[in-house]
């Protein structure tokens, strides 16, 4: 279109509007795809609303799930959460629908997968705040020791919060019961060595911070590559404080460092497997 006399390129993308979806014009295609993804996802929710309302009363295990949830928001915002979650790893596969017919048959083919996979998440949901809430009653052993109870509790913000159901990718998700595993394991071995837990902070310490450099540096901006290098500081905390877990990847502070210096010139090192 033109403005002020110039030609301009907008992206057309589907907007979520709660109860319908609407077209809009942004001025860049990463915008545009990041509404379009929900703008089609309210789409499905629509198109299958009786599906949401089975799933939203018949949601396994709701009742315990949403009391476990209470330190992070009501038993409906995890509800709500889990049933985006459930359409969106139903429906949202690439290559996202591109005309009404991809869409109709999308949508006849998720149906009959929504049940299983809702359960499937409601499982896992349910591990996460389960491990959640056996590190919760080991907190109160760190008040002797400011630096790991500074960074416990910095790690627990970041992996879990009001929607860390909705923001964290599914992918990511199936790990976090681990990571809390390993915060606890941390916990127990801090009473006995407590200059080992210190010794590793030396390590991941430069790391945090040149992490929390980078995420200044975006200014707003979502990095891939820096949100890929936040769930490889996970591992490593795995690998330092609770290495019995193991972990999928092969990390290591060198490893990372390596990574590290690639993202600042602009190139990322995929870790191996």
């Amino acid at each position: 279109m033109q403005r002020a006399g110039q030609n301009v390129t907008l992206f057309n993308a589907l907007v979520d509007e709660g109860d319908a979806v609407v077209l809009r014009a942004f001025d860049t295609r990463d915008t545009a795809r990041a509404a379009h993804r929900g703008g089609l996802l309210r789409l499905f929710m629509l198109l299958l609303r009786e599906q949401v309302k089975y799933l939203d009363k018949n949601l396994p295990d709701a009742q315990r799930l949403g009391m476990l949830f209470m330190p992070f928001g009501t038993q409906q915002e995890l509800q709500q959460q889990i049933l985006a979650m459930t359409f969106e790893r139903c429906c949202l596969n690439d290559p996202l629908p591109a005309n009404e017919a991809e869409f109709t048959a999308r949508g006849k083919e998720a149906k009959s997968r929504l049940l299983l996979i809702a359960q499937e998440l409601a499982r896992l949901v349910g591990n996460v705040l389960s491990e959640y809430q056996a590190v919760e009653k080991s907190l109160p052993q760190l008040k002797s020791h400011s630096q790991a109870n500074q960074d416990v509790r910095a790690q627990l913000e970041w992996l879990l919060h009001k929607r860390f159901i909705a923001d964290t990718p599914y992918e990511r998700l199936q790990h976090v019961p681990r990571y809390l595993k390993a915060i606890n394991l941390r916990i127990d071995k801090l009473r006995s060595n407590p200059a080992r837990d210190a010794q590793c902070m030396t390590q991941l310490q430069p790391l945090l911070q040149a992490w929390q450099a980078l995420r200044q540096t975006q200014q707003g901006k979502g990095d891939a590559r820096v949100g890929e290098f936040a769930w490889l500081l996970q591992e490593l905390r795995v690998s330092l404080f609770a290495q019995e877990l193991k972990t999928p990847v092969i990390v290591s502070v060198k490893r990372l460092e390596n990574i590290l210096d690639g993202l600042r010139k602009g190139s990322i090192i995929t870790p191996k497997r």
